[in-house]
């Protein structure tokens, strides 16, 4: 049998093999033990980085899945939760109540879960490992973290093993990784998650879900540049936020503005609020087109006077039925989140915003009762 009929068929008999196994009546527990983890590099001018490593590792330095960027810089990982410290408990169908199923992986389904390298989640057939050229894969992926890591190491011999602070790492969504690219400086850092989705893969004639999630987008620069390869964290943050007037008396309006940064990829479904820290009030801020959202409140009997704190921050919405969503706002103010004595800890299974927006509104008493 010529050597490609070999891959064609292992690789075909690998796709089989793991449509059975999501199929099986053990798929649900086994699947949402992944999140399918997706991202892109891109080089100082923007422009797309193919055929790139990407290598995720677990808190114990091990490598646990990896692969190479197409044509367009773009990848897909199947990342074990524990390695995204995703394994807070918010109740009971929070997180698939939060995150709206879009099938954005059917597509690509075959070409995805054939992939040889897929070592998170099925081993390569032994037969098609001995015939790969590809050093990352020949030896076998089942033997998976050694392999990998060694393989990663020797490609690059000057840097060590990573050792970023043990802190970073264990944020919710945190994630080290590893990319290497001919002629670039190499990239050994934490990256994060800037948004998570339940999506929905039909294998097997069934209908499966998984958690999937947006990793920061990653620039590697060259090997002849001063500047270091890193991972670009704007998406999803504030960069604005004003209130019209600061300075108001009891009974005016107060106009809210806030803009939030959002990705060109997925399309973002959010909920923007803001908080009087002091009273609990909370209000909606709905959208008025490129990232911008406003609304307004009335300064009521319940506003001190002096100083107080009005934060803002977002979460996701229900794709078909957007608004605010009680259950949510519930667990983001059991976290702490919106408590401003508390450092602000993104989670992307409770809250959008990588910050939170704080503004001070001072609340003076009307000039009658000031004489």
């Amino acid at each position: 049998m010529r050597k490609d009929n070999l891959k064609n068929l292992c690789r075909s008999l690998a796709f089989l093999a793991l449509v059975g196994w999501m199929a099986s009546g053990s798929t649900p527990s086994q699947a949402t033990e992944y999140v399918w983890a997706t991202g892109k590099v891109v080089d100082a001018n923007g422009r797309a980085v193919p055929n790139a490593f990407v290598a995720v590792y677990d808190d114990s330095n091990k490598v646990v899945d990896y692969t190479r960027t197409d044509r367009n810089g773009e990848y897909a990982l199947a990342v074990p939760k524990p390695a995204l410290h995703l394994e807070h408990n918010h109740g009971k169908g929070f997180v698939a109540d939060v995150f709206t199923g879009v099938i954005r992986l059917s597509s690509d389904a075959v070409g995805f879960v054939t992939n040889p390298i897929r070592s998170g989640i099925h081993a390569v057939a032994s037969a098609e490992a001995a015939t790969d050229p590809n050093p990352l894969t020949k030896g076998g992926i089942s033997a998976g973290a050694v392999v990998a890591d060694q393989a990663l190491i020797m490609l690059t011999p000057r840097k060590s093993r990573p050792t970023p602070p043990t802190a970073a790492r264990k944020q919710p969504g945190a994630l080290l990784m590893k990319i290497v690219a001919p002629n670039s400086n190499d990239l050994v850092e934490v990256g994060h998650v800037y948004w998570m989705q339940d999506e929905h893969l039909r294998l097997g004639g069934k209908q499966e879900h998984t958690l999937a999630a947006w990793l920061d987008p990653v620039q590697l620069t060259s090997v002849n540049s001063d500047q270091p390869s890193k991972f670009k964290t704007e998406y999803l943050r504030f960069t604005r936020a004003r209130l019209e007037p600061s300075i108001a008396e009891p009974g005016q309006t107060v106009h809210v503005t806030a803009t939030l940064l959002t990705p060109p990829s997925p399309e973002v479904y959010a909920v923007v609020v803001a908080r009087n820290n002091h009273t609990g009030q909370r209000w909606e801020l709905l959208p008025t087109g490129d990232g911008r959202y406003e609304g307004d409140f009335v300064v009521d009997k319940k506003f001190a006077h002096d100083d107080q704190l009005i934060s803002i921050l977002a979460y996701a919405a229900k794709e078909q039925k957007p608004g605010r969503r009680d259950n949510a706002e519930k667990a983001i103010e059991g976290a702490g989140l919106w408590d401003p004595k508390k450092p602000y800890i993104y989670d992307p299974l409770l809250v959008v915003s990588r910050n939170r927006a704080d503004l001070t509104l001072t609340v003076v008493a009307p000039e009658k009762r000031r004489r």
